[in-house]
């Protein structure tokens, strides 16, 4: 398929396996990465394989960068038809150390890293979180869908989380990050999918994936599971974790107008029934 596919957060995680997917089906696909010796590492494997790749650096963060990303993109591939917005982080110091409120965590001291709660958050490092994950999306979309408006076939994925749903315990940075982009994609196909944009703009919803990203919170240091992984694998009806290929249906579902061209402003959840399942 003759598509232009530009992927954030590529470099590396869940970005690096639908680059390289997306990549099998002819597609031309740039790799955006704030890591672009990262990205270059992905590209270089896709075009080993025959694939069509090219790596840019980029910071979702800075709208410059994304501009300087765009243009490049296009004097390589030409204009972006798929944009899927893969970029994101989980900072840990973003994280509280407790599941819920134990009397005295009022009295914590803002330098206590070992027991962080509500009131020791240091806020910007939320900020952070937000900045990239949910703000990172809303750039990214501002910035390539100057050359998608107009076009047909054109379409926007967003990655969400099952943390858009349900109020996770321990990350307030991270789901409040994912619950805004899930808004944000509803709103973006009000705007942008209209007879005169005729962009359509979808989210994908991972349930429990084991990445770089959230390895610490499924697997102890000496390769045991933790009590969270026994958590999400009891209200988890398929009983495990999902593979990050088990994504790629539902990306390239959204990514094909013959497919989903009527479809907009919708999120599926790949997730093995964890929304499905109240755990009792």
């Amino acid at each position: 398929m003759e598509q232009v596919v530009v992927i954030t957060g590529a470099g590396g995680g869940l970005g690096s396996i639908f680059a390289k997917e997306f990549a099998k089906d002819g597609r031309k696909v740039a790799i955006l990465d704030f890591n672009l010796e990262a990205a270059g590492r992905v590209a270089e494997e896709i075009r080993a394989s025959g694939g069509r790749a090219a790596a840019f650096s980029c910071d979702v963060t800075d709208k410059a960068s994304l501009e300087a990303a765009r243009r490049n993109v296009r004097e390589t591939f030409g204009a972006c038809d798929v944009l899927i917005n893969c970029a994101g982080i989980q900072d840990p110091l973003a994280k509280t150390t407790k599941e819920a409120y134990e009397p005295g965590d009022e009295l914590g001291t803002e330098t206590d890293d070992e027991s962080r709660t509500l009131f020791n958050l240091d806020g910007s490092r939320l900020l952070k979180v937000m900045n990239v994950n949910w703000l990172g999306t809303f750039t990214a979309c501002q910035v390539f869908a100057v050359d998608m408006v107009g076009r047909e076939g054109c379409s926007i994925i967003n990655i969400t989380s099952m943390a858009a749903y349900d109020a996770l315990s321990m990350v307030p940075a991270y789901a409040s990050s994912k619950a805004a982009v899930d808004m944000f994609t509803r709103w973006l196909s009000n705007y942008i999918s209209n007879e005169y944009g005729k962009v359509r703009v979808n989210a994908v919803a991972p349930g429990y994936f084991l990445t770089p990203l959230n390895h610490d919170m499924y697997v102890n240091p000496d390769g045991s599971y933790t009590a969270r992984y026994d958590h999400v694998i009891h209200r988890t009806p398929m009983g495990r974790l999902g593979e990050p290929e088990e994504l790629v249906g539902a990306l390239k579902f959204f990514a094909d107008p013959q497919l989903s061209g009527y479809i907009t402003g919708q999120v599926i959840a790949v997730d093995g029934g964890f929304l499905s399942c109240p755990g009792i």
